[in-house]
């Protein structure tokens, strides 16, 4: 799909991060309306496991399943082949590069993303990696790296999104979790952005979750999102 042709209401990935795996079918119900695709990570994936990826496949909604595999090469290939037949659309590995050739070899039809840099790190975190270079240089890196081993797109901060765009073209996915509102509480996140902003600088999916979540009205929190997100497209 181009990226053009993503419908408003699978721009935002909401993210499923809660413990209770009945907290994020109630989650799902309520908002699959108007959001129709979904993360499940590590913390809900332990505690819901496979009966939560099936609840939003069954209301039609998708599914980025982010586990952030790292592990040797045989390994994440035969982790990467259970997913396969469950609905999932996007997966995420790390980006290294026997960890990403094996997510590919797998070969479910699952379009593989690689996490470049958490948005978490900063520079403190970078410099603790001894890598000679900025956060920025990081992501553009590992972006290179796994793009030229065919990977189908990255996870990156929006504070990035315009630099990869610029060095890296369109033809890859690019999904940006740390996005917050105006005036949003940061939370654990460093590298963050605006919904508009990450969108006009090249990001195709934002991944949103406790702004909406705690918001007093998260519909009309949502549609304030996509208002921001469509008038950055347009």
């Amino acid at each position: 799909m181009n990226a053009t042709d993503i419908p408003l209401e699978e721009r935002i990935i909401f993210a499923l991060d809660v413990a209770d795996p009945r907290e994020a079918l109630a989650l799902v119900d309520q908002l699959s309306g108007s959001i129709r695709f979904f993360k499940v990570g590590l913390q809900l994936f332990f505690a819901g496991g496979w009966p939560v990826v099936e609840h939003i496949v069954r209301k039609g909604c998708k599914v980025m399943l982010d586990l952030k595999l790292y592990d040797i090469p045989a390994t994440v290939q035969l982790a990467v082949r259970q997913f396969a037949d469950r609905g999932i659309t996007f997966t995420t590995v790390h980006g290294y590069g026997p960890v990403v050739e094996a997510a590919l070899a797998a070969d479910t039809g699952i379009q593989i993303l690689a996490v470049t840099v958490l948005t978490s790190f900063g520079a403190e975190q970078v410099n603790e990696l001894q890598f000679q270079g900025s956060v920025d240089d990081l992501v553009l890196r590992r972006a290179e790296t796994v793009l030229g081993l065919g990977c189908h797109g990255v996870v990156c901060s929006a504070r990035e999104a315009m630099l990869l765009r610029g060095q890296l073209g369109q033809d890859f996915v690019m999904v940006t979790p740390g996005i917050r509102p105006a005036g949003a509480a940061l939370n654990d996140q460093q590298r963050v952005a605006t919904p508009g902003r990450a969108i006009a600088d090249g990001a195709d999916y934002l991944v949103i979750g406790r702004p909406i979540r705690d918001a007093a009205d998260p519909e009309a929190c949502i549609r304030a999102i996509q208002h921001e997100i469509a008038t950055a497209l347009a």
